[in-house]
């Protein structure tokens, strides 16, 4: 699941492990300003669920909280 939240581009996933469970993941990617290089955070493994939208899910309210600390 892709979006724009504020400033950011979001890219949600679910990693799918051998364990058989779905990991969180969200890419956060924060557009060039005037004289600035795009910045780019990647979460890493967020928390473990049995299903794939339950990890999208997490992602998403994961990246939109760390958008929302970044900018205050």
């Amino acid at each position: 699941m892709q979006f724009d939240y504020q400033h950011f581009h979001i890219d949600c996933r679910a990693r799918h492990a051998e364990d058989g469970a779905y990991y969180a993941r969200a890419k956060i990617t924060r557009a060039a300003r005037k004289n600035e290089h795009v910045q780019s955070h990647d979460s890493g493994d967020i928390d473990a669920f049995a299903n794939e939208a339950d990890a999208i899910s997490c992602a998403k309210s994961w990246a939109i909280a760390w958008c929302d600390a970044a900018v205050s």
